[in-house]
């Protein structure tokens, strides 16, 4: 073989390595456009299935709810099967999630279109894993820091677009260009991504899934019925007891069987201060998308309203996404100026900044914006950092499932992030009306900048660079 036919073989293969890394990038996109652009629309969508206010927690939750059970589930097949078919399924299923949602004339038709579009969660960690296996250590931090930046500019993008479109169209519209997006990203998938057999054999733990699930759902439904019922109501109760016992159980499993679902084992200290910072930052996004929507769309007589439209919202939420994208590629070389535990400690000061700021932002669409885009500097260099630990300090054929293990806790973080917020809202109200008042409002902020306080005291048990973690 001369060095011409070598040549040529290796530049096909480094653009057919171009050419999937634009197409994970592009599926990373359109699905963080999308959740995005659901956020300023949050009022009409309530409006329009008849949900109240405990019920509009759902609609960002359904979507987490089944990406924190999806996500390991597509993680643990991506260690174990062809990559390209668990890939193309996954946006078959949020393709269909999408259209059901685009039509649901109901609070439960929605959720359930809401709830398919979950299994995109996955697509982080299955890129992940895909670019592990084709792209050199040296670029690897570089395209880790495209996916979560990524992600970032499509919120950036999804919020400012979602207000002049709702202006003029209905919020179904949001749905229905969605889909438009998806079909060329689909051929395209087909057309270019090659196939990825595994490098290992196993199987999918499908009783931990189940006991994810079922863990999950009683929690969130728990919440759900703190607003009408009371904490110490026997459905809450109930409910919480089944949690508990079903999340303790998945736990056990987990520690069990020979192949789990999500492996707890691995990882030791540095992967669990990694997943509480994806907790965390799911948690601060969620708290954001059901709170600052109510603040714009409310009155000025609630005396915190802004009496405004979907392209406020869009603008005060516009930083949480450009400020994380300028962010997250600017990790790498941030970790090596300050070492990658100051990395994540900063992450948790600016969550809990971010919170004491939104709490002076009564009334203040810029003082709002500034916590905003506080909350995205910190999500993005906390995820871009902790996606780093994972995939530098772990086996190959386990980085895909840990990965995973970050979404699902990011994922559970924004379903117990969004309940908790609606529901906190719901039991404080304006009389006659289905507002909350600004104290409920209040206690929201507090909370998600006292998680802020959590990832940076933990953060301190991080080695001080990420090279000692091998």
């Amino acid at each position: 073989m001369n060095d011409e036919t070598v040549a040529s073989g290796l530049s096909a293969t480094q653009g057919r390595t171009r050419s999937v890394s634009t197409l994970l990038v592009g599926a990373v996109l359109v699905y963080g456009l999308l959740e995005a652009m659901i956020v300023p629309a949050l009022p009409l969508i309530q409006h329009g299935i008849g949900a109240t206010q405990a019920q509009a927690g759902w609609i960002i939750s359904a979507m987490a709810l089944v990406g924190a059970v999806a996500t390991p589930v597509v993680s643990r097949l991506a260690d174990i099967r062809d990559r390209r078919g668990i890939f193309l399924g996954v946006l078959a299923i949020v393709f269909v999630g999408i259209g059901t949602a685009g039509l649901a004339p109901s609070v439960v038709v929605f959720a359930i279109g809401q709830g398919l579009q979950g299994a995109g969660v996955g697509l982080v960690p299955l890129a992940v894993g895909i670019v592990r296996d084709t792209e050199p250590p040296g670029r690897l931090r570089r395209t880790n820091g495209l996916f979560v930046g990524g992600m970032a500019v499509a919120n950036a993008a999804g919020v400012l677009l979602a207000g002049p479109i709702l202006a003029v169209l209905s919020y179904q519209w949001l749905y229905w260009m969605a889909l438009i997006v998806l079909v060329p990203l689909l051929v395209f998938a087909v057309i270019v991504m090659p196939s990825y057999p595994p490098s290992v054999r196993g199987r999918v733990d499908w009783a931990g899934a189940a006991l994810l699930g079922i863990g999950l759902v009683a929690l969130l439904m728990g919440i759900t019925f703190v607003a009408s019922t009371g904490w110490a109501s026997a459905p809450v109760i109930g409910l919480g007891a089944a949690a508990i016992i079903a999340l303790a159980g998945f736990v056990l499993v987990e520690r069990r069987v020979a192949d789990p679902l999500v492996d707890l084992r691995l990882g030791g200290s540095a992967v669990l201060i990694v997943h509480v910072t994806a907790f965390a930052a799911g948690l601060s996004s969620a708290v954001l998308m059901i709170a600052v929507p109510r603040i714009a769309a409310a009155p000025a007589a609630t005396g915190y309203g802004l009496g405004s439209t979907a392209v406020v919202t869009g603008l005060i939420m516009f930083p949480l996404g450009v400020l994380g994208a300028i962010a997250a590629p600017l990790t790498g070389r941030l970790e090596r100026l300050v070492g990658s535990r100051m990395v994540m400690v900063g992450s948790g000061a600016l969550l809990l900044v971010a919170g004491l700021i939104m709490v002076s932002g009564r009334s203040n669409a810029f003082v709002l914006a500034v916590g905003a885009g506080l909350v995205g500097v910190a999500v993005s260099t906390g995820l871009t950092q902790g996606v780093n630990i994972i995939a530098l300090t772990l086996p190959a054929d386990r980085v895909a499932s840990v990965t995973g293990l970050a979404y699902v806790l990011r994922a559970v973080g924004s379903a117990v992030g969004a309940q908790l917020a609606a529901t906190i809202m719901a039991l404080e109200l304006i009389p006659n009306t289905q507002l909350p008042t600004w104290n409920a409002i209040t206690w929201v902020f507090l909370g998600a900048g006292a998680i802020g306080v959590l990832v940076a005291a933990v953060s301190f048990r991080l080695p001080a660079r990420l090279t000692a973690a091998h």
